[in-house]
């Protein structure tokens, strides 16, 4: 039986980063202010994981918006003072970033924080916390908190060099094969990253036979020295497998793609 085989193609995926710990909530977070006639409360809106670019700019969306329960009538920004967002590192090495939000009349807001490839960023979480003072009815309110929202950083990952094929004289086994690699920091004093393989990654092996087009999950394999993946599978049908990074709180999704052809 001749052996065939197929080039991969991946997403971007994550490292282990730990556990979210309150107050924190990952993607978004509220908080309100009083003079005790007047409210105004303040949800914080940010992204859940964002990958770290080691060649370029690390980007976090910030968005602000106000809500005023007691009904109190929305008169502007106290000094024309747009409010502030700034990240800041909660189990991991010492980040910090801080940037100004647009300077407009609207209730909504939006500003991106930014790490520059210098910074070293490296898979952690950074409490992503705002600050506002509108004007609400002639009063000046001060929403404001630190640690509104978690956002995980994390590695680039990928499945490269992947393919499943039938050993020759074999029809009922299929041979999966395949490295995660993530993209680290060159050493401790460059700017650039490298990709390294990953061991120790619980990646999830999926068929998706020729046809139907639906996929299903046919086993689980940890990445051994290198990252590698190498497994087998009883089948004798036609398909595509692929190896998948699950998206958990601690991942995000990774895949790569192979098919066995029909015999």
């Amino acid at each position: 039986m001749k052996k065939r085989s197929f080039v991969a193609s991946a997403l971007a995926a994550v490292l282990t980063v730990g556990v979210v710990a309150a107050p924190a909530v990952a993607g978004s977070g509220s908080t309100s202010d009083s003079d005790g006639d007047r409210s105004a409360t303040m949800t914080v809106t940010t992204p859940k994981y964002v990958t770290i670019q080691r060649d370029g700019y690390t980007k976090i969306p910030v968005t602000a918006t106000l809500s005023f329960p007691d009904g109190g009538r929305f008169t502007g920004w106290w000094a024309g003072d747009a409010g502030w967002a700034t990240a800041e590192s909660i189990n991991g090495p010492w980040q910090y970033t801080y940037a100004d939000f647009t300077n407009t009349v609207a209730k909504t807001k939006k500003v991106t924080l930014t790490f520059r490839k210098y910074d070293h960023l490296v898979p952690q979480r950074l409490a992503v916390g705002a600050q506002l003072a509108p004007e609400v009815s002639g009063s000046w309110l001060y929403p404001s908190k630190d640690h509104l929202t978690t956002v995980y950083l994390r590695n680039k990952r990928t499945v490269v060099g992947e393919n499943a094929y039938r050993k020759a004289g074999s029809r009922a086994y299929v041979r999966i094969r395949g490295t995660v690699k993530e993209n680290v920091w060159t050493s401790s004093w460059s700017d650039t990253g490298t990709w390294k393989g990953k061991k120790g990654v619980r990646v999830t092996i999926r068929f998706n036979p020729t046809g139907p087009k639906t996929w299903r999950t046919v086993k689980h394999v940890t990445t051994g020295a290198g990252g590698k993946v190498a497994t087998r599978v009883k089948s004798s049908k036609a398909g595509t497998y692929q190896i998948v990074v699950p998206a958990t709180t601690r991942t995000t999704g990774a895949s790569g793609k192979d098919g066995v052809s029909a015999r």
